[in-house]
């Protein structure tokens, strides 16, 4: 998927701005928050193969070519416009690593599936050190629960695309490979009431790391 037909037809607008040096230092054995947004807001997934499409690259593109992992995906969630995903970085550089290739990898698929030209992303990943354990724990709730306005009436475990169904034993995903917040329940069952059992005031917990904030 990465071979010279789509380096000689991507924009070197999107190769800059998944590729520019970064501010920060990503540590191993550490964990992250990372998001972003379509370019100007606009939508990255049209249909389920899109979605299919980033799903594969999440999983692919976390390990290296020997097969070992440069990092591990804790939680994830695919909107319309946006992406969330929490992981932990196992090889120098492996979080930068990571999300180049996954959104190389996209970006390229999505301009040539859609005749396009430029960038679809909103410039760099943002990312948040998640820095204690009550912010991981709430983070995957918050990750978990951002569909709830999308597809109301249906419940959150009818959405395919976060790891929500993994938390709560509706299916296993590959994606997931640091199960640490899963292991923090005795039962999948637990889990699920504790998504459910959110307060707004809890958020205040994670209020600075939502990509709203970020705009």
């Amino acid at each position: 998927m990465l071979g010279g037909f789509y380096f000689q037809h991507i924009s070197c607008r999107v190769f800059d701005s998944i590729t520019s040096m970064r501010k920060e230092t990503f540590a191993n054995d550490e964990r992250y928050h990372v998001y972003n947004r379509g370019a100007a807001k606009c939508d990255m997934f049209h249909d389920n193969e899109d979605r299919m499409k980033f799903l594969w690259n999440l999983h692919h593109y976390q390990y290296d070519k020997k097969g070992d992992p440069i990092v591990m995906v804790s939680s994830f969630v695919l909107m319309t416009n946006h992406f969330h995903i929490s992981l932990l970085q196992n090889q120098s550089g492996g979080v930068s690593m990571f999300l180049q290739r996954v959104c190389m990898s996209y970006a390229m698929y999505f301009n040539k599936k859609y005749e396009r030209k430029g960038c679809l992303f909103s410039g760099n990943f943002k990312v948040k050190h998640i820095d204690n354990d009550g912010y991981f724990l709430h983070l995957t709730r918050y990750i978990h629960r951002n569909p709830i306005e999308v597809i109301r009436p249906a419940s959150l475990e009818k959405y395919e695309w976060s790891s929500y169904r993994t938390y709560i034993g509706c299916g296993s995903s590959p994606i997931v490979t640091d199960r640490l917040a899963i292991k923090m329940f005795k039962d999948p069952s637990e889990y699920k009431v504790f998504v459910e059992s959110w307060k707004s005031v809890e958020d205040q917990l994670i209020g600075d790391y939502t990509i709203d904030s970020e705009e």
